[in-house]
């Protein structure tokens, strides 16, 4: 991309959007077309041919999905299942018919199988998940890195899939059943703090392992992969290290300066025991997180307290 390039970020005001946005205006790229819901409906397909054919985007990131946590899913799956299929399909082929010159693809590390080896290669997203709480997502999910790879084939396009380590930061959904469990952490502890409570509930046993990035992290690999010539059609985004739930809960307990005492209860639901990336493809090409998981938190908490 050069600095007058005509960017369009699909999902401008979710969290990674926003990291995205603010990335590549402190890079100094100035022609950028934020698109969220109110913009257009990307579940319509006539809404979204006439979007793409009157702004002809160069670059897109591709964000936009309906996403939530563990309780959304089971409220939502039908709703989760056609809604991705359907922007999925229509970003897409929108992006081939104007001449997209090269779209990054957001996916979740829910397509990888509970049964690949951990830490999950690019490799392992043969397999399906069907049966799971994470059916409907990674699902919808699954068919979009396919569909991107049968666009590459058959007409050329350079379309890219990444898969992103869970991730959180500004602008973070922290209430509700949308809020990751980072963000729904802060939150409980910080209300408990501000209420002198003296025991914050924390779902699952602890010992369930996540590997998180700040989307600010996330951002940076988005646009460094848009950014350089690539041999393959799907990357990793991570760390490549992994934290129990329970180290996730004391990093935050420690920066929020609450004292009073966590409880883990292991009869609610925790999802799976690991979610770690082979991010070795991406490290090797020279790029790296910025922030530690401490430096990563103390971000979003700080973001949080600013505008909650």
């Amino acid at each position: 991309m050069n600095i007058n390039s005509k960017i369009c970020i699909l999902g401008s005001k979710g969290l990674l959007g926003h990291a995205i946005e603010k990335q590549l205006l402190l890079m100094g790229y100035k022609n950028i077309i934020c698109c969220d819901h109110s913009t257009v409906d990307l579940c319509n397909q006539k809404n979204t041919k006439e979007y793409f054919e009157k702004e002809k985007p160069e670059y897109v990131f591709f964000l936009a999905a309906n996403a939530g946590g563990i309780q959304y899913k089971k409220k939502y799956p039908a709703d989760m299942l056609c809604q991705n299929l359907q922007m999925i399909t229509n970003v897409m082929e929108s992006s081939y018919k104007t001449g997209c010159k090269k779209m990054i693809n957001v996916c979740s590390a829910l397509l990888y199988p509970e049964e690949a080896e951990i830490p999950y290669r690019e490799s392992d997203v043969n397999y399906v998940n069907l049966g799971k709480v994470d059916t409907p997502y990674s699902l919808a999910k699954a068919a979009g890195m396919q569909l991107a790879k049968y666009y590459n084939l058959q007409y050329g396009t350079n379309f890219i899939t990444v898969v992103p380590c869970n991730f959180f930061g500004e602008y973070a959904p922290f209430i509700g059943d949308k809020a990751g469990v980072v963000s729904a952490l802060i939150k409980r502890i910080c209300d408990a703090k501000a209420n002198n409570i003296n025991k914050v509930e924390v779902w699952g046993t602890g010992n369930a392992c996540r590997e998180l990035l700040n989307s600010l992290d996330v951002a940076s690999a988005c646009i460094f992969l848009m950014n350089n010539t690539l041999d393959k059609d799907l990357y990793n985004i991570g760390r490549g290290k992994e934290y129990t739930i329970r180290e996730v809960a004391e990093t935050i307990k420690m920066i929020v300066g609450y004292k009073g005492e966590l409880f883990f209860d292991s009869t609610k639901p925790e999802g799976r025991p690991h979610m770690q990336l082979n991010v070795d493809a991406l490290l090797s090409m020279g790029w790296k997180p910025s922030m530690d998981l401490t430096e990563s938190i103390l971000n979003a908490y700080e973001w949080y307290r600013k505008n909650y």
